[in-house]
Parts: structure tokens; C-alpha cells; sequence
């Protein structure tokens, strides 16, 4: 089987409480209880190496947080693939689909066997206040990622 979603289990959830509040930026200023909040309607999910985890021009409003392995992000180019970024823990993509939408800007492909925590929109729906959190910190963390992609093209051209 290539990947695998299952409950997390409440010593799973206990594990990851602080982790994710430390560690994850979409996460931060959450008390814990607001954390295990939005984990109660989480998924647990594994991939196995090779395995497309979200790929680009498919739809689908789940944002993953990594917590074990490494994937990598690619986007179609002229001349093919273009890797756009190497992810590992505790880092979080699918933030973009989540917050419009829209189909997948890239395709994130597991580099190694991963463990994740998939969330959808209904998470964050679900408690409207924590939700309102988590978009503002998805949108700081957007706004980071466009800055680096900016200054990245500028020196480009």
C-alpha cells in the first residue's frame, strides 16, 4: 500500500500536543486544549517512499504537517520538474489549497517513509476562534514564502 490514514490515538495526541505548538508556525500562540482541539478531527497519515502526497492541478483542502521523514516539492517548468523545496519536521505545505480552494500549486512527493498530521477545513470550521488563529499564522507563513520566492526571482532576472 502506498500510504495509510488512521485515528490518532489520545497517547498520540498527548505526544504531539507541545511538539506542534513549539514547532509549527501555522500553530503558534495556540494553548495546547486548542491544538488537541483541532487534532480531534485530524487525520494520521503514512506514506511510503515515491508516493505523490498532494499533486499539482489536483484539488483537495488538507494542509499536512510532517512529523517524521522528508518529501520534496516540485512545480512543472518549461524543461520539466522544477524542485521548489526539500521538507522535513516539522514543516507544513497545503496551506494555499486550504485557505482558497483552488487546485495544488505543486506536487509534494515523499522522499523517505513519512508520518503526518493531514487536517481539512472542517478542523478549523468546527471552532471558528481557533480557526481564526491558525489563517492568520497560515497567512504569515504564506506571506514568508512569497517574500523568499520574490527575492529569489530578483536575483534571477
Amino acid at each position: 500500500m502506498s500510504w495509510t490514514r488512521e485515528q490518532f490515538t489520545f497517547h498520540d495526541l498527548q505526544k504531539l500536543l507541545f511538539k506542534l505548538a513549539e514547532k509549527v508556525k501555522a500553530f503558534h500562540g495556540l494553548a495546547p486544549a486548542e491544538i488537541g482541539e483541532i487534532l480531534s478531527r485530524a487525520e494520521k497519515c503514512t506514506f511510503d517512499p515515491g508516493v505523490a502526497i498532494v499533486k499539482e492541478g489536483n484539488t483537495g483542502p488538507h494542509m499536512y504537517i510532517i512529523l517524521e521523514g522528508e518529501a520534496r516539492v516540485t512545480k512543472k517548468g518549461r524543461d520539466g520538474d522544477v524542485e521548489l523545496a526539500r521538507l522535513s519536521a516539522p514543516d507544513s505545505f497545503g496551506e494555499m489549497a486550504l485557505v482558497d480552494k483552488e487546485v495544488r500549486s505543486a506536487t509534494v512527493t515523499a522522499d523517505s517513509f513519512c508520518v503526518m498530521v493531514r487536517i481539512d477545513d472542517k478542523a478549523f470550521q468546527a471552532k471558528p476562534e481557533i480557526g481564526l488563529k491558525v489563517y492568520r499564522n497560515i497567512a504569515a507563513v504564506l506571506t514568508e514564502r512569497l517574500r523568499s520566492a520574490d527575492e529569489l526571482l530578483a536575483w534571477r532576472l
